[in-house]
């Protein structure tokens, strides 16, 4: 059987390397040639490689690339050359990380496990200094690598649990310290894996009827990603985490969760660069680069999640990825600002959420608009109502409490997830006087006529609730024998 290995890209590879390096991560549309000597007999066609962009001079001058792991790759075909003892291959079925992976990063991710399985390794070894194009691994060599690397870069998980045997049941050892495992790992001082975690369960039936208009607008109209808007309160953070979950079928591996926020930047969330001990700073994939890598070895739908979408300027975070958010441009390659290419692979699902009032620019570029339909969501009585019966309000309270949120919504749309924690009267009490008052007071600051009104509203219902509440003051008060 042909015997994995690593293929190392030297000086003669230098412009290979370089396409490479440029290359955005997932799979790799072209096949790789290779001209060269000292080809072991067990590397053959079927083999499975990491391929390692190594220097393009012998005079250890740094490289316009990062050294290190770049791809996975399989060998397509081993011919040797009339008359010479080189060989032609073609390695094909190529899958690029999103960046290399130095031999440092596989020893400080796990010293012991390095100690214990890649020591006497080919090119990640600690004395390997052989200049050999391609050089043998060992089974476990080869899937302890890639246990390590989906470690490192989690978005390369399935992946590399696809295409690397015996990867996924690797038992990687905790650093002395616990740091890159667990706090249970830590604690408990043992090994940890790479496996996917337990399944999340959305709370959504299939027919809720945001999820059904979510999936209408992605699937049937083809829309580039769904907003959910509406005023806070209302379970836009909720709806779309949830439904996230529905459509990737709980694996939270083809999820991504963000939040905007006022100082946002377009280098937090598609490139940017990062402090390296090594180089000063390096390049690398952020947010968007990351899933877009997950989506494109997957199949099925893979979520980003965008929580509080208006609070910066989603035009400058998203650059010219949000043109590419269309469904007529996805999978078609662009330029990043590094120069680099990236795509929008078709599986990619956007879903975010706003709420109109509250942002930090004061309209939404027309061009980012467009690219969005909107699910509204609003203040639901009925949904109110079902908390309250779920943390068994009696009716005495439930009425005037769901009165006054009726009343209010001519005054000031208020979500019904402002009351998913009221339980009695004194719990009312509480969410007037520590949130509702304030939201209200902020908003009719400059309308004292309208603050009036909701205050009366309040007042009303505060007087209507009052019994419920003078009962159980009574009831938890001390008995005069006490």
């Amino acid at each position: 059987m042909p015997s994995p290995a690593f293929v190392r890209l030297g000086p003669t590879s230098a412009e290979k390397s370089r396409q490479l390096a440029q290359a955005p991560a997932g799979p790799y549309a072209a096949q790789i040639d290779l001209t060269c000597a000292q080809v072991p007999t067990d590397f053959d066609a079927g083999s499975e490689l990491w391929l390692w962009l190594g220097s393009d001079n012998n005079k250890g001058s740094p490289t316009e690339w990062d050294q290190g792991i770049r791809a996975l790759a399989t060998c397509k075909s081993k011919s040797q050359i009339e008359g010479t003892r080189s060989f032609e291959l073609e390695l094909d079925n190529v899958y690029l990380l999103p960046r290399s992976v130095a031999k440092t990063e596989l020893l400080g991710a796990s010293p012991e496990t390095y100690a214990r399985s890649l020591a006497e390794a080919a090119i990640v070894g600690l004395n390997n200094y052989s200049s050999q194009v391609v050089q043998l691994l060992s089974d476990d060599e080869f899937a302890t690598i890639g246990a390590l690397i989906a470690h490192l870069l989690p978005e390369t998980k399935e992946a590399i649990a696809a295409r690397v045997p015996g990867a996924s049941e690797i038992s990687l050892f905790p650093r002395p310290d616990g740091e890159g495992a667990s706090a249970a790992d830590a604690e408990a001082g043992g090994s940890f894996t790479v496996s996917a975690p337990p399944p999340l369960e959305s709370l959504l039936d299939d027919d809720d009827p945001v999820l059904v208009e979510i999936r209408r607008l992605l699937e049937e109209d083809g829309v580039g990603g769904v907003l959910l808007v509406g005023p806070p309160g209302t379970g836009k953070s909720w709806y779309a985490r949830q439904a996230a979950i529905k459509m990737v079928e709980g694996n939270s591996s083809r999820m991504r969760e963000v939040q905007f926020h006022p100082s946002y930047q377009y280098e937090d969330f598609v490139e940017g660069y990062v402090p390296d001990a090594d180089r000063g700073f390096r390049l690398v994939d952020k947010h968007l680069l990351q899933i877009a890598t997950m989506a494109r070895s997957v199949e099925g739908p893979v979520v980003m999640v965008i929580d509080e979408f208006s609070r910066t300027d989603p035009a400058r975070v998203l650059g010219e990825t949000m043109t590419y958010m269309e469904t007529s441009l996805r999978g078609v390659e662009f330029s990043l600002p590094s120069g680099r290419k990236a795509t929008i692979p078709a599986n990619l699902v956007f879903l975010a959420t706003m709420n109109p009032e509250d942002r930090s620019v004061d309209e939404i570029d027309d061009a980012m608009d467009r690219r969005w339909a909107k699910v509204r969501l609003r203040p639901d009585a009925d949904k109110l109502r079902g908390f309250l019966v779920a943390n068994g309000v009696p009716g005495p309270v439930a009425g005037p409490i769901i009165a006054m949120f009726n009343n209010l919504q001519s005054h000031i749309e208020i979500g019904h997830a402002f009351f998913r924690t009221v339980h009695d009267a004194a719990s009312m009490t509480r969410l007037w006087e520590s949130q509702l008052q304030y939201v209200v007071r902020k908003k009719f600051r400059f309308d004292p006529d309208t603050l009036r009104e909701i205050e009366a509203l309040w007042a009303e219902c505060q007087t209507a609730i009052s019994p419920a509440l003078a009962d159980g003051e009574a009831a938890a008060a001390p008995s005069p024998e006490a």
